[in-house]
């Protein structure tokens, strides 16, 4: 690998993977203070990164955002204000970036898994159960990573998942 590679699950409970150059893995989730990101320490987690490897041995991938249905109004301003905050810090910083639609690395990363399925909103039909499936995913490619934050926590942290599959990709995609 050639880059290193910051992947950043968007949302308040979302979650910030490091794929260094060696493949270790570092995770961390959202800076918060209370209920609001913390953006500062966000600003302090790329720039510390973007220092270690100048030159453009670094790039950063996120979802791009689309309509979540049955998000509020308030969610859905929430996390377009951040993915536009993590934008113009990649911009500051001089940092490339990839904005990449869930469909688009869902697609390429589920492809042979037998997918897990739910009953959709309406009843009627079923629909891919991309937390499920993203959740197996992750664990095959990568079975010794603690998908937790915590020491007591044991159920699986959905933004670290995401954010360790949209690693995956970029580095698959050579990003």
């Amino acid at each position: 690998m050639q880059k290193v590679i910051i992947s950043v699950d968007i949302g308040k409970k979302g979650a910030i993977c490091v794929l260094h150059k060696d493949g270790s893995i570092s995770l961390d989730s959202m800076p918060m203070i209370k209920d609001e990101v913390d953006y500062h320490q966000l600003w302090m987690h790329l720039a510390m990164e973007k220092n270690k490897h100048p030159f453009n041995g670094i790039t950063v991938i996120f979802e791009k955002l689309g309509v979540i249905f049955g998000t509020s109004k308030a969610t859905a301003f929430s996390m377009g204000h951040q993915a536009g905050a993590l934008e113009g810090m990649c911009i500051a910083l001089g940092i490339p970036f990839h904005k990449i639609t869930a469909k688009v690395w869902q697609k390429e990363l589920f492809q042979g898994t037998v997918l897990v399925t739910k009953k959709s909103k309406s009843g009627k039909s079923t629909v891919t159960d991309t937390k499920a499936t993203a959740l197996i995913v992750a664990k095959q490619l990568f079975p010794d990573v603690k998908l937790t934050f915590g020491d007591r926590a044991t159920k699986p942290h959905d933004g670290l998942i995401d954010a360790i599959l949209l690693a995956e990709f970029a580095k698959r995609k050579n990003l």
